[in-house]
């Protein structure tokens, strides 16, 4: 039993009781962390104000026999917040959920954070928030490596569609922001990627119950 210190992204919550909150973090050195925030539904509470999903916090973690505790947050007030549209915002929460979909307890990626931190950054000031939230899909999926090289692979898929999803695997955020999707290749490319989504997780799924 012991507590730490923590830099760590907020991807999300959910209610535990009536009064507690499961808090869902990602730390670059520990990974993913479920931690429990007492006392989070309160009105009155410490926590309010600082679980904003993908808010950069400070905390300080207490690693219990049984459960992990958050005792304190603080919000980095040098992170960047998503503003300036719902189109934006719901972008930002399927980062957030999918990242947390995929992701097991204690899993760590290289480089996550910086690449959250990134499609932030591009989300608060693009004209293209869906093409942003697409590209980080598929970058998390590679990270994760249930994303095949589209080059090599033997697919039904349109050769335009495999050389898109590579592009939107390999290249900068800044690059793929300058490019344009038809409301048919936007649709399709997401159709594709919701698809290896929903067998990564329940795959995930699969062995948890074995």
């Amino acid at each position: 039993m012991r507590s730490v210190s923590a830099k760590c992204i907020i991807l999300g919550h959910k209610n535990l009781n009536d009064f507690d909150k499961l808090i869902f973090l990602y730390n670059e050195e520990r990974g993913k962390i479920k931690a429990i925030a007492k006392g989070a539904r309160r009105i009155s509470s410490k926590f309010t104000g600082h679980l904003e999903t993908l808010s950069m916090a400070n905390c300080v973690l207490y690693f219990g026999p049984r459960n992990t505790l958050i005792t304190e947050i603080e919000i980095d007030e040098k992170s960047q917040r998503i503003s300036g549209g719902l189109d934006k915002l719901s972008g930002a929460l399927q980062i957030a959920e999918i990242t947390n979909q995929v992701l097991f307890e204690n899993q760590s990626l290289d480089d996550l954070p910086r690449l959250i931190e990134k499609t932030i950054f591009h989300l608060s000031s693009t004209k293209k928030p869906t093409l942003i939230s697409i590209a980080y899909i598929i970058k998390l999926l590679d990270k994760v490596g249930v994303i095949p090289d589209f080059k090599t692979i033997e697919s039904t898929l349109e050769e335009k569609y495999l050389k898109l999803l590579n592009y939107l695997k390999n290249e900068s955020l800044t690059n793929i922001e300058k490019i344009s999707l038809t409301d048919k290749e936007e649709f399709r490319i997401k159709t594709i990627i919701r698809q290896i989504v929903q067998r990564e997780t329940e795959r995930e799924l699969s062995t948890l119950l074995i």
